[in-house]
């Protein structure tokens, strides 16, 4: 089967600065993959090449096959969708209608949402725990919830390679587990032919729920499974602290030490 995401000697900088080289990543349809480390390594600017909105400095990334750039962007919108870190509401709008926007790509002619459209909008809602916030005017929602809305948007878009950039951004503990086990159920489902990959701060979220990471550091970077990578070594030289690995009910935990 065609990879659904690939990259050839993909390298990344920005503003002069090398934040990876020589990536060479094929993430498995039905994996849940955490991009992970410290602030400025390039997790959301790598997001945001792979969704095709940046140009590489060299290399190749494909989707479906194809190489990015030859996608049309109707199409490029089923296949790849992106949540952004942070969200931003310069008019009034209800949170049903923000959500239905993931839908457009969908849509024909005078671009008129159906009765279908308006389903799979409340059932992403209802995915993400918001279906009796619908009426309400975004602008008045917390920025935990505005981001639910901006990951049910996603949903109702409903693409095989999803991008999240910090989807628990600004969420309680409960709401950040909650996100996670969607996501994770979202990629390892048995019917899943889709990949999922969020950049994450939290090592211990990503440890519990991903199955797979890619850590950037210092221009390298380092991808397997979670049990592969996230080791106290590999960390220390990606965020240049020490860690003190610690089991616990839920798996390991990662406690950051003064190196």
């Amino acid at each position: 089967m065609t990879p659904l995401l690939a990259t050839a000697a993909l390298r990344i900088e920005a503003g002069g600065k090398l934040l990876c080289s020589e990536l060479d990543w094929q993430p498995a349809r039905g994996t849940f993959w955490c991009v992970l480390g410290k602030n400025g390594a390039g997790k959301s600017t790598l997001l945001h090449t792979l969704a095709g909105l940046l140009q590489p400095a060299a290399g190749q990334i494909f989707l479906h096959g194809e190489p990015l750039g030859a996608i049309s962007p109707a199409l490029l919108a089923r296949r790849r969708g992106l949540l952004e870190q942070q969200q931003f509401d310069a008019f009034s709008s209800s949170v049903l209608e923000t959500v239905m926007s993931g839908r457009y790509p969908y849509q024909s002619g005078a671009g008129w949402e159906s009765a279908e459209d308006r389903r799979l909008a409340l059932q992403a809602l209802a995915t993400v725990g918001l279906a009796q916030d619908a009426a309400k005017d975004v602008r008045t929602l917390s920025g935990g919830e505005r981001q639910r809305v901006a990951l049910a948007t996603l949903l109702a878009q409903d693409p095989q390679l999803l991008l999240l950039d910090e989807p628990t951004a600004h969420q309680d503990a409960a709401a950040q587990i909650g996100v996670m086990q969607l996501l994770r159920d979202r990629a390892c489902h048995p019917s899943a032919a889709g990949t999922v990959i969020a950049a994450c701060h939290d090592l211990n979220l990503a440890a519990r729920f991903a199955t797979h990471a890619l850590i950037l550091g210092a221009g390298r970077h380092w991808l397997g499974t979670v049990t592969e990578v996230l080791t106290a070594p590999i960390l220390q030289q990606a965020f240049g602290c020490g860690f003190q690995v610690l089991d616990s009910a839920h798996g390991r935990l990662f406690v950051p030490v003064p190196a």
